[in-house]
């Protein structure tokens, strides 16, 4: 019994120190950052504050390029084009994370082919509810209102289909 005691303690030290071994490094710090060409005369706006930068965020990244860091930050917000006040990371020596605000186009505001308004239908129970899209929340999900109870609800985009 002492024996596995010690074992099992050993091993809860050993899964302690690893888990603790991922080292987030900062290498950057820019005023704006785009993989894509920014039009000047585009009406931008800040559309997300602060993407990207917690420390589970920073730790998950497994971007092997800068380009693809900047492209995961980008794309989880709706009509994101680019990030200002970035801080750029290596992460374990080999991968790249982003942080910073989003900027977009308001009106660019799409996600997997819906936008703010569409008129979707979705599962709720056992049958199919209809409602319109207020908020492209991220690249997953988004806030639906019922039609019918006007009631908000976060519902995936794997789960909606086009209503007419």
């Amino acid at each position: 019994m002492k024996a596995n005691l010690l074992k099992n303690t050993a091993i809860i030290a050993v899964s302690i120190a690893l888990a603790s071994c991922t080292s987030v490094k900062e290498i950057g710090d820019l005023n704006m950052i785009s993989t894509r060409n920014v039009d000047s005369k585009g009406d931008y706006v800040l559309l997300r504050n602060y993407m990207g930068g917690t420390k589970k965020e920073l730790k998950k990244s497994r971007a092997t390029s800068l380009d693809n860091a900047i492209d995961n930050v980008v794309k989880q917000t709706p009509g994101g084009e680019f990030v200002k006040n970035v801080k750029v990371y290596i992460v374990n020596k080999k991968y790249f994370a982003v942080e910073g605000d989003i900027w977009g186009l308001q009106s660019g505001q799409n996600m997997r082919g819906y936008t703010l308004g569409s008129k979707v239908q979705y599962p709720c129970g056992v049958s199919k509810c209809i409602g319109k899209i207020t908020d492209l929340t991220n690249d997953k999900v988004c806030q639906v209102k019922n039609d019918e109870t006007g009631k908000v609800t976060t519902e995936k985009y794997s789960d909606l289909k086009k209503a007419e």
